[in-house]
């Protein structure tokens, strides 16, 4: 009986031992870093070694080589003994670009200029070589030269080939003072780095059996202080509790919560909540990036009235306005299109080559570190002169009625997945004047279609609540007598330029 139940106990620990076991780490090979066009290789030198060093110090991934992996199968093959370890995925990476963005700060006496560096990374499937996931991340930093950014973009790409498989997560939340216990330490972080605080719902998907994970962002947190294995951060937007994870905030700017009111009042103690959970001021909605691309068209010029117009020039007024409608509807983060001189040089390549076509302009997405970039053909017709009624002397529809036709699409990046796609036809017989004029006003009302368009389909809650608001205001207005003479007019409320 002794021995039976030494037995039972010895089982029980074993099995315990097992389950308190961490899971083993996922084998990962690392292939090198490529570069686009343009990109000058001597900044990066030694990148690849730097990542794979900071990848295997994390102690998440066995780690391995792709030059070291080639070898050993070549050795394998001439009947030398080597164990070739089966990895499930590779992670490749593309520096993109690396320029300076003609800002400049003073630190610890020093002058330090902005650098900005875009890297895409993707993790390939090794049974089928094809990627499945992408990331593109867009790296600032004041360095003293471009050497130093180096280190910046290998911290960046490293964590966020990290956090895939191993998410960065609340490991404690002190009550006190509002301090935040974060799972990553110096290797990764720096002091005044910005994330999202995501809470997470896991799901079990019925198909396959795995769990699945809904998150939505509940605040934004600062990093104070980095340490060997954690760092510490203070809530500056939202909420958060233990066990949410954080993410790259990716708005381009540092999020700074406005001041408080003065208090009023003795706030009454509120009862103690279930977890512990810290709030601070409400985290701000967060706006998608969006860029413009240079439209499209088979034809350099069409005829208005018999004057002709080229039809870049119309194509690049169509833009203009579309930047000021997408920004005025203050739903996305607008993008400019023509950012920094190496985006110029590609913008003039992709607008001068008769060859190009919206394909090429995907690419483009990565540069700007967008999350959607708008490309569009244009199909002209000429619009002949305006016949006059004999009988009343008015003028008449021209009989070219639909002068241009605009396909355009709202692609992801950077998977290039199109999000939304649809066509604006422009009838001409809406717009009369010179031939300038009927340019100019074709022009904002082609824009403002596209944009009524794309923000229906991209932000439709904004959409909804513009659309009440309009509907509101036109029956405010029409319920209104109108003004007394000679009274200056009612003003009107304010909407888009559409």
């Amino acid at each position: 009986m002794m021995k039976y139940l030494a037995t039972l106990a010895l089982a029980a620990l074993v099995a315990a031992q097992l389950s308190a076991a961490p899971k083993a780490p996922k084998w990962l090979v690392l292939d090198k870093m490529t570069y686009q066009a343009g990109v000058d290789r001597t900044m990066f030198e030694g990148i690849d070694k730097l990542l794979l060093t900071k990848l295997v110090q994390a102690k998440k991934y066995k780690c391995l080589d792709r030059d070291m992996y080639d070898t050993a199968a070549r050795e394998e093959g001439f009947g030398g003994k080597a164990d070739l370890i089966p990895a499930g995925y590779a992670m490749s990476g593309e520096i993109v670009q690396l320029l300076a963005s003609g800002k400049s700060r003073s630190i610890g006496g020093t002058e330090r200029a902005e650098y900005i560096a875009t890297v895409s990374i993707r993790a390939n499937d090794l049974r089928t070589q094809q990627p499945y996931e992408a990331e593109t991340l867009r790296v600032t930093a004041y360095c003293q030269t471009p050497k130093d950014m180096l280190v910046h973009v290998v911290k960046r790409t490293a964590l966020a080939i990290l956090m895939r498989d191993y998410p960065m997560f609340i490991m404690d939340v002190d009550e006190d003072d509002g301090e935040l216990t974060l799972s990553y330490g110096a290797d990764f972080l720096e002091v005044g780095e910005q994330y999202e605080v995501r809470r997470r719902k896991a799901i079990v998907d019925d198909d396959t059996g795995d769990t699945v994970y809904k998150e939505k962002t509940v605040g934004v947190c600062e990093v104070t202080d980095v340490g060997k294995n954690t760092s510490s951060a203070k809530l500056v937007s939202g909420k958060a509790k233990l066990k949410d994870v954080l993410r790259f905030y990716e708005n381009a700017e540092q999020f700074t919560p406005p001041p408080a009111p003065s208090p009023v009042a003795t706030p009454v103690a509120a009862a103690p909540a279930p977890e512990k959970e810290i709030s601070a001021s409400p985290f701000p909605r967060k706006k998608q990036r969006i860029a413009v691309a240079p439209f499209f068209s088979k034809q350099n010029v069409f005829s208005v009235y018999g004057i002709g117009i080229e039809s870049r020039t119309w194509m690049d007024d169509v833009a203009d306005h579309l930047n000021i409608f997408l920004a005025q509807t203050d739903s996305f983060k607008v993008l400019d299109r023509s950012f920094g001189p190496e985006i110029d040089r590609e913008l003039n390549r992709i607008v001068n080559d008769p060859n190009a076509n919206p394909n090429d302009v995907c690419r483009l997405s990565n540069k700007l570190a967008t999350d959607y970039l708008v490309v569009a053909d244009v199909m002209f017709s000429d619009v002949a002169s305006p016949g006059v009624n004999f009988a009343t002397g008015l003028p008449l529809p021209p009989p070219s009625v639909m002068f241009a036709e605009i396909r355009f699409r709202c692609v992801v990046a950077p998977t290039t997945q199109i999000a939304w796609a649809d066509t604006v036809r422009m009838d001409a017989s809406r717009f009369g004047g010179t031939p300038q004029v009927f340019s100019s006003t074709s022009a904002q009302a082609a824009a403002g279609a596209i944009t009524e368009a794309i923000w229906a389909r991209l932000a439709p809650d904004d959409f909804a609540k513009a659309q009440k608001m309009r509907a509101e205001a036109a029956a405010e207005a029409s319920q209104q007598p109108p003004p007394p003479q000679p009274a200056a007019p009612a003003a009107q409320p304010v909407q888009l330029g559409f």
